[in-house]
């Protein structure tokens, strides 16, 4: 794929003119980052973005009292680092490799540049980041409910990613207990119990380095309200 296409394919660029894309090909820098490699670092400053055109990568907090939180993985096409960019501010979480990554990296002075002289990718963006918000929204609700919403919202979320960016068998989700674990903040005793029901109710079955989705559309009717005792 050459690099205007790359361009062409990302969110950030879908349905620009070609001024923008062109504009954007002479400024970009290409980059490579091996598997288990770290693109950004939460508390760097965020000079640059990243669009991520090849690989998928995994965005993870620390807290302040040192516990790391999963809080999703991003195939390509994506975006990170748009928010420490636009913000002037530190990064908020890392981002590393899962696998063999390709970015085209923006910095700031030129993205700001593009920005105000294409108006279709301010609109784009405007996009991405209200999806985003929408999107922890439903996850601060699942994730206050109980431990059963906030699987079935990680799951869902993590299906539906991997149905965007076309991943063979997206149903089937590379997911153990320890990484369940670190998405949701709960024990091991709690992650297991609730896996052994949603599998009993049909939704799942668990493997060792896998979750697989039987019926992903369910996940949706999964029942906010069931009690669940941590």
């Amino acid at each position: 794929m050459s690099l205007l296409d790359e361009l062409r394919t990302s969110p950030l660029f879908r349905d620009v003119p070609e001024a923008a894309v062109h504009e954007a090909a002479g400024i970009v820098t290409p980059r490579l980052f091996r598997r288990g490699e770290l693109i950004v670092e939460q508390d760097a400053q965020g000079e640059a973005l990243h669009l991520i055109t090849r690989g998928v990568v995994r965005v993870s907090r620390v807290s302040v009292g040192g516990r790391e939180r999963v809080l999703g993985d991003l195939y390509a096409p994506g975006v990170i680092g748009e928010t420490a960019v636009l913000a002037r501010q530190e990064r908020s979480a890392s981002v590393r490799a899962l696998e063999e990554v390709r970015t085209l990296m923006l910095y700031r002075s030129h993205f700001e540049l593009i920005l105000r002289q294409h108006p279709g990718v301010l609109w784009n963006l405007a996009e991405m980041l209200a999806r985003r918000v929408t999107l922890l929204n439903d996850e601060l609700i699942a994730f206050g409910l109980n431990t059963e919403a906030a699987l079935a919202h990680v799951f869902g979320n993590l299906h539906a990613v991997r149905v965007a960016a076309g991943v063979p068998r997206p149903e089937v989700l590379p997911l153990t207990t320890t990484d369940i674990m670190a998405r949701t903040s709960s024990s091991r005793e709690t992650v297991v119990r609730v896996l052994r029901r949603m599998e009993a109710q049909g939704l799942l079955k668990v493997g060792a380095q896998s979750v697989t989705l039987l019926n992903p559309a369910a996940l949706d009717q999964v029942s906010l309200e069931a009690a669940d005792v941590d």
